[in-house]
């Protein structure tokens, strides 16, 4: 990974986000997600970069400075459950493989337990062999499965695993 870099996303990163997401759901490589689509200029990325309740880390490719993945650290700041964080992350298709989901996940849990969060959470659909294989690396445990836990966007109901683990 000598050509990658891993930094936190910042303003004017979201037509990168958006691009790569766009890709990722085009090739029907991302099983889950709670996005659609992204439309050019897309106001929600902004709204997650900007958020005072998520973190998001990119990974770069220098060669061509392009975003070739990210991970979303989503959290509440006040309440009962200000002690967890909840990640998402994505890859573009030409890059998986390479160790990257497992370099943003493990910065993210990084950052997570600095910030002096207790536990991470993550859902995952079972067809994405990747990212289950992803989260089981890092140490996140299966806790429970969710029938009919994403409806996917040709109308087919896939289950869902809930993952945990303590930092």
């Amino acid at each position: 990974m000598m050509n990658i870099i891993i930094r936190k996303a910042k303003a004017g990163d979201e037509k990168g986000l958006d691009e790569l997401s766009r890709e990722g759901l085009k090739r029907k490589d991302w099983k889950y997600t709670g996005r659609n689509l992204p439309a050019k200029n897309n106001k929600r990325t902004k709204e997650r970069l900007t958020s005072k309740e998520n973190l998001v880390l990119i990974a770069v490719d220098k060669l061509c400075n392009k975003i070739i993945g990210s991970t979303t650290i989503s959290f509440k700041k006040t309440g009962r459950t200000r002690h967890r964080v909840n990640l998402g992350w994505g890859v573009h298709p030409d890059y998986q493989g390479k160790g990257i989901g497992t370099e943003l996940v493990t910065e993210a849990l990084k950052l997570a337990k600095k910030k002096r969060f207790k536990i991470a959470t993550t859902e995952v659909a079972f067809e994405n062999k990747a990212s289950i294989k992803l989260a089981k690396k890092c140490k996140f445990k299966i806790i429970a499965t969710i029938k009919k836990g994403l409806l996917t966007d040709d109308h087919r109901y896939i289950e869902t695993a809930l993952l945990w683990r303590e930092l």
